[in-house]
């Protein structure tokens, strides 16, 4: 529930009970509560207010405008029902941090956020930490809601941050278990982090976030991915193109790097984090990721069968939009098929809450937006759009389906456009991982533009970096 000041009021920021101040801030206030079905108490200042009730991208909203007077007390009612049906899907934040690392809130209410945002999984990323969050979510009786994985963003700026999960906890270690971050070069880490925890996924974060990007570090060619600096290493599994919720970031940039990279034959399925270190503008779950699993969830989920998934790709980020996507009535992301007369039959469905708009469908063929459906549904309907189309493909192709809303998604997530402009909004944005066709029959897919990532020694450096 979010407070946000009308006319004249301010908004409240609600003070941590018993403030404690990490290695680098203190524990943030925020203009948000996470009442428990028996409800909340909250005190506010005299004023006006905006109070919205919301439970993440499947759920509706309500919202009230009150006023509070002096010595006056009142109850506040919301209801808020589950508006799309997610059958066999389970949603993933494998990126967030706490008080741990650089994070601006201790445990306990990440672990509130998470779930009042409807998240099914999280992934515990301190930077060079491993952070358990399983005692608290246990104490706090929310284990049923949400399933939590030890994990650590391994951080070297001026070179990559990457994730690794799920990890081992070792608590006589340094930093519970963490491998040691200091090097020149990602392949090195890349091996200190195998032989330590073999199993584990990597993700490598925010590639065009500064100095703290992977791309930018190692000068990965923005035209068509064909070059990059010595010693760039392609051995990582999953690639971040949604770092938060807004598309028009540093996030444009890394999907037509996601998409370059495709085009070339290199597959590193996409996935989409919020990268929280706060609740305030930097809510959980924005973005997510939506992961094909059947199974149980909570205490009981099935990791392995979870991790499988998310590196085959059977996947699509969304902060907000949900999308179904086949073709030939069988194949979906991650998956590969021979269409030995180049015929392709796909199906698109998407859904949303009222309060997430969508105005455009794009399909992509082999990296270019090839076919584009303007949305005319109204905003109260839950299903946005279906089409089924016939495609006749003459080489072999790889196809997605990305989805994009005009509308801001203010006050849920509350990062708002100063300048009135819509690449400054948060605006729902979805996207999935492709579908792979065999057209010429030779038992594989061949990229439209096959050959390797050339390394060079010769790259001149960029006049401006791109920022997150």
């Amino acid at each position: 529930v979010t407070f946000i000041g009308l006319s004249l009021t301010k908004t409240p920021y609600f003070k941590p009970e018993n403030p404690v101040k990490s290695g680098r801030r203190w524990e943030s206030s925020k203009n948000s509560c996470f009442p428990q079905k028996e409800g909340k108490e909250v005190k506010l200042p005299v004023g006006t207010y905006l109070v919205t009730a919301s439970r993440g991208p499947e759920y509706s909203l309500d919202k009230k405008i009150v006023e509070i007077l002096k010595n006056e007390q009142q109850e506040l009612f919301f209801l808020i029902d589950r508006v799309v049906e997610t059958p066999n899907l389970i949603s993933i934040d494998p990126h967030m941090h706490t008080h741990n690392s650089d994070g601006s809130l201790r445990i306990p209410e990440r672990i509130k956020s998470v779930v009042a945002e409807g998240v099914d999984v999280a992934v515990a990323t301190d930077h060079n930490y491993i952070t358990d969050y399983y005692p608290v979510l246990q104490k706090l009786g929310l284990n049923k809601y949400l399933a939590v994985i030890k994990g650590s963003e391994v951080t070297v700026s001026g070179l990559i941050h990457y994730n690794t999960y799920a990890l081992t906890y070792r608590p006589e270690e340094e930093g519970n278990g963490v491998i040691y971050p200091v090097s020149d070069e990602a392949t090195l880490l890349f091996e200190r982090s195998r032989k330590k925890d073999p199993k584990a996924i990597f993700q490598v974060n925010h590639p065009r976030s500064g100095t703290l990007g992977y791309f930018n570090m190692y000068l990965l060619d923005l035209e068509s991915a064909a070059f990059a600096r010595e010693n760039f290493d392609t051995s990582f599994d999953l690639l971040e193109v949604m770092n938060g919720p807004d598309y028009y970031s540093s996030n444009s940039v890394v999907i037509e790097d996601w998409l370059h990279l495709l085009n070339r034959g290199y597959y590193f399925p996409l996935i989409g984090s919020s990268d929280s270190h706060s609740i305030y503008k930097g809510e959980p779950g924005y973005s997510r990721t939506y992961v094909m699993y059947e199974g149980e969830e909570g205490d009981n989920l099935n990791w392995k069968a979870l991790a499988l998934s998310l590196k085959k790709g059977r996947s699509f980020t969304s902060n907000g939009p949900i999308v179904e996507f086949k073709v030939d009535n069988r194949y979906t992301s991650g998956d590969s098929f021979t269409s030995s007369d180049g015929k392709a039959e796909i199906w698109i469905k998407v859904q949303s809450a009222p309060w997430v708009a969508v105005d455009e469908v794009n399909l992509i063929v082999n990296g270019e937006r090839k076919l584009t459906f303007p949305v005319k549904t109204a905003k109260e309907e839950i299903l946005k759009f279906t089409t089924q189309i016939s495609l006749k493909l003459e080489r072999d192709s790889y196809i997605a389906v990305e989805v994009l809303g005009k509308k801001s998604l203010y006050p849920v997530l509350q990062q708002y456009s100063k300048k009135g402009l819509l690449k400054d909004a948060i605006l729902p944005y979805a996207l999935t991982n492709p579908v792979f066709i065999d057209v010429d029959g030779n038992g594989k897919f061949d990229p439209p533009q096959p050959g390797k990532i050339k390394l060079r020694s010769d790259i001149p450096e960029p006049k401006k970096i791109i920022q997150r």
